[in-house]
């Protein structure tokens, strides 16, 4: 199948008649803005061709406009082996159903749905619409917006389809049921014993569990006899070491340390404390002596600071004189600058004034030049225009087009096409016999010329001979009368094809359109030249007219500044440059003399401005200096009134005795620790208690220990365990013999499946094949080196990338996924058309994660594909898409009455 073009009417998105047509064979590219209606296309497609019309399903009647819910019209041309067919639906009101097929039936309602299912092989909707697998193949071909990527998904229609197409190619290569079922019954009887993993099961697996429960028997049997005699060596052990810690000796000595540390222990105790309390002393008479000695120096530092502030002040005052007086004398100087600079300035205004009349002169002389240029292009563009309005106006009386010549050279070569087939059909009559003879006999009443020896007979033809008779000939020719109507057909065809353009053969109609050629080439020379000489420019359009426009506009302004200069009459373009570099160099004189005036005012109106800064920051410390002496002065004397220089001096004195008397005490007293710590005499203590504690719990229970092994080796000494041993070792020989014929019986079966899944894995290749050919090219452009792994059910599995190394197809970026996932599609609908199956491919806004390597490799792809296949892209991206070559196809409004919503 292939689709020639499908236009909708109040369809979702769409309010008023729009149309795509002029579909092509191979690859065809819908290119548009986001909101343009390509996925709704795609949506008309499949409602025009697999939803009823009649359903009042949910999905059907969300294919109504938003705006104003009024009855949804698709219609959709296609094309198949007979010719075109046409299928136009309305839905939710007043639905209809009309199938127009090429040999004139027209069908209406469920008539034409059955047609159409039975001609495109897809199954009836069910009551809520269309579903994956009632569109079966074309589901899989048909990719909507935001689906082109992942795993493919086949319906079982489609995967039947598809195992048909293939078996047409391979044969039946599986074995059929009996080769299937063998590897079945192994693989269930394998599946008896054993699980997928190889883990045992069944019989199999309690036979195992009772060998494993009877050897963990006899090795308990075997423990316990071992455990026995271990048990009566631990026994006298321990009675040993219960005589050895139960001796007083120890324990008295150990008492006798623990003593002695608890009275040491309170002994240090108090000393520690004394020590404590000295030291806080020492603490406190460094704090006497340090505060002491601060009172001392900062006496010092503010009789050093009352000084230093003094000779400041005295520094600051005289400063301040130095400054003014270089004020007033700057202030002299400065005033006199600035009358030179004043007179300068009005020197410059003047000069300025003369430059801008002679550049308004020199702009009017050249405005002037300008109009007298542009006046001449303006004959030659007018002329030019001319020529090019004769030439599009022969070539407007010639209608032969490049479109009415193709279909002119397509209508002949059809019926060529027909004359070449109804001529190998016929039944060719020959005569053999001199020239003039053969210009007496007669074929159905017409003499044959001199020189034809062979007539083609294609319907009953009657050759009379003179003096001898008449033969009758009946060809017997298959669809004799198909091609007889198809060469009519072809003919009239052509034949209105010509008349159309107003022409009487082919050639004419080629000489006609070589002519209108000629005539369009001097239209297009003409404009080119006029847009040569009448160019567009920011201040008009291109042409002859707007220039005239222009050129009156430039006029108007030259009359207009030719009053505001007041001359009568302009220089010469040469004079009017001359007197405007006169006046411009004149006016650099005056700024000169300006720069230098400012030149000499800049630097003492600086210094000025620098002095004036000074003398605020001096007076500034100046003032701050004085006032912070007198403070300084004020606290000196209110310090030595309080406190003077000589009770400072005795306080320091005091204060360091005080110190020496109070560190020599705590000297003494940590001289008695004699070399002991608490900690160390608390450890001590502690140590000493839970070694006489562990003794006593040692004996506790080692007595509690003997008791219980006394008492185990009662009990194993009367359980009879030699006789049970050897009970036991016969018992696993036996169940051992049984689980090596199990063993024997899991290995023979998965060799057995092995082999036959082996056999079965070359039957799928081969079966695949077709399937893997047509990817493998493909593939490789994008993936030097790799190839695609896919299952019976045509799954897509994994990329065997070149290294050997299969990649699962879930672990591969989305990019690949979309890129694999189309190339399988094409391969199917490959094969398809080669099996003479329908099979058209629609990408709606796919490709959308591939890289611009990749994007300009799968435009190959589909270049390639498109030369068997037809293909339609839907996108939205159009500058990604220019090179993807193809068809390009546009969507427009069309009015029609056969689309009439309700």
């Amino acid at each position: 199948m292939k689709i020639r073009s499908i236009a909708v009417n109040q369809f979702k998105k769409f309010t008023t008649p729009m149309c795509l047509d002029d579909i092509g064979d191979g690859l065809n590219v819908v290119v548009g803005p986001n909101e343009m209606g390509k996925s709704t296309l795609l949506d008309a497609l499949k409602a025009a061709l697999f939803e009823k019309y009649s359903s009042k399903a949910q999905p059907i009647v969300a294919l109504q406009n938003d705006r104003n819910q009024a009855a949804p019209v698709v219609e959709l041309a296609f094309e198949v082996d007979d010719g075109i067919y046409r299928i136009r639906k309305r839905f939710v009101k007043k639905p209809y159903a009309h199938l127009f097929c090429p040999d004139g039936r027209n069908l209406e309602g469920d008539e034409a749905e059955v047609t159409l299912r039975d001609l495109l092989g897809f199954d009836e909707p069910g009551k809520s619409g269309a579903k994956p697998e009632t569109l079966g193949m074309w589901n899989v071909l048909w990719v909507q917006q935001g689906q082109s990527f992942g795993a493919l998904d086949l319906p079982d229609s489609a995967r039947s389809n598809l195992h048909s197409a293939l078996e047409s190619e391979v044969g039946e290569v599986l074995g059929g049921k009996r080769g299937r079922a063998l590897p079945d019954a192994v693989d269930k009887k394998l599946s008896e014993l054993v699980t997928s993993t190889g883990r045992p099961r069944g019989d199999y697996k309690e036979l195992i569990d009772e060998v494993e429960t009877m050897r963990s028997e006899l090795e308990g049997l075997k423990s316990r006899r071992s455990d026995l005699s271990k048990t009566l060596e631990d026994l006298e052990a321990e009675q040993e070491t219960l005589a050895r810690l139960s001796s007083e000796e120890q324990d008295q000595k150990v008492k006798q340390e623990l003593d002695a540390a608890r009275t040491r222990h309170g002994e240090l105790a108090k000393l520690e404390s004394r020590i404590e309390a000295a030291t806080t002393d020492v603490e406190l008479k460094k704090r006497n002596l340090e505060q002491a000695e601060q009172a001392q120096a900062e006496r010092r530092d503010l009789k050093e600071q009352v000084k230093t502030d003094a000779e400041a002040v005295d520094a600051a005052k005289e400063k301040l004189n130095e400054v003014r007086q270089t004020d007033r004398e700057l202030r002299k100087q400065v005033e006199g600058l600035r009358k030179d600079t004043k007179k300068a300035e009005d020197g410059v205004t003047e000069a300025d004034k003369t430059v801008l009349m002679a550049r308004r002169v020199l702009t009017a002389v050249q405005r002037d030049g300008r109009i007298r240029e542009l006046q001449e292009r303006y004959e030659k563009a007018k002329e030019a225009e001319k020529k090019q309005r004769a030439a599009q106006q022969g070539a407007a009386v010639i209608f032969v087009t490049d479109e009415n010549i193709e279909a002119i050279r397509d209508a002949a070569r059809k019926l060529e096409t027909a004359r070449s087939r109804l001529s190998a059909a016929a039944t060719l009559v020959s005569f053999d016999m001199p020239s003039n003879r053969l210009s007496k006999i007669e074929v159905d009443g017409a003499t044959l010329a001199a020189d034809q020896t062979s007539v083609e007979a294609v319907e009953g033809t009657t050759i009379t001979i003179p003096d001898y008779g008449s033969i009758s000939v009946q060809p017997a020719i298959k669809d004799r009368d198909r091609l007889i109507t198809q060469q009519r057909d072809a003919n009239d065809a052509l034949k209105a094809s010509l008349e159309e353009c107003g022409v009487k053969s082919v050639g004419a109609a080629e000489e006609q359109l070589a002519k209108r050629e000629k005539l369009l080439r001097g239209a297009e020379l003409a404009r080119q030249e006029a847009a040569l000489h009448a160019p567009a420019t920011d201040d008009y359009d291109a042409g002859a007219e707007p220039l005239a426009d222009h050129i009156a506009g430039l006029k108007t302004i030259h009359e207009g500044a030719l009053t505001d200069l007041g001359i009568g009459s302009l220089p010469t373009e040469k004079e009017a440059e001359q007197a405007l570099a006169s006046a411009q160099e004149s006016a650099q004189e005056a700024r000169d003399t300006l720069t230098t005036a400012r030149a000499a005012l800049g630097g003492p109106e600086e210094e000025m401005g620098r002095i004036q800064t000074e003398l605020g920051s001096v007076k500034t410390r100046y003032d701050d200096g004085r006032e912070r002496l007198e403070k300084l002065k004020k606290s000196l004397t209110e310090a030595e009134e309080q406190t003077s220089d000589d009770d400072l001096d005795a306080g320091v004195s005091v204060a360091r005795k005080e110190l020496a008397d109070q560190e020599k005490a705590v000297s003494e007293l940590e001289d008695r620790r004699e070399g002991e710590t608490l900690p160390q005499l608390e450890a001590r203590i502690s140590r000493l208690e839970t070694a006489l504690q562990e003794r006593r719990d040692k004996r506790s229970g080692l007595n509690e220990k003997i008791i219980g092994l006394r008492s185990h080796i009662e009990a194993l000494e009367g359980a009879g365990l030699d006789e049970d041993i050897q009970q036991k070792a016969r018992e696993v020989e036996l169940a051992d013999d049984q689980l090596q014929r199990y063993e024997r019986e899991v290995s023979v079966l998965t060799l057995l499946l092995s082999t036959l899944r082996s056999a079965e894995t070359e039957a799928k290749e081969r079966y695949l094949s077709p399937v893997l050919k047509r990817v493998r090219p493909y593939l490789q452009l994008l993936f030097p080196g790799a190839e695609i792994a896919i299952d019976e059910n045509l799954h897509i599995v994994g990329v065997v990338r070149e290294n050997g190394y299969e990649e699962s197809f879930e672990h591969l970026s989305m990019g690949t996924q979309e890129q694999i996932a189309v190339l399988v599609r094409l391969a199917f609908a490959e094969m398809l058309v080669e099996q003479g199956h329908p099979a058209t491919v629609v990408l709606d806004d796919a490709l959308v994660f591939s890289d611009d390597r990749r994007m300009g490799r799968m435009f190959d792809i589909l270049n390639i594909v498109g030369q068997q296949v037809q293909i339609i892209v839907l996108t939205c991206r159009e500058q990604l898409f220019e090179g993807i070559g193809g068809r390009h196809l546009s969507l427009r409004a069309v009015k029609t009455e056969e689309l009439v919503s309700a």
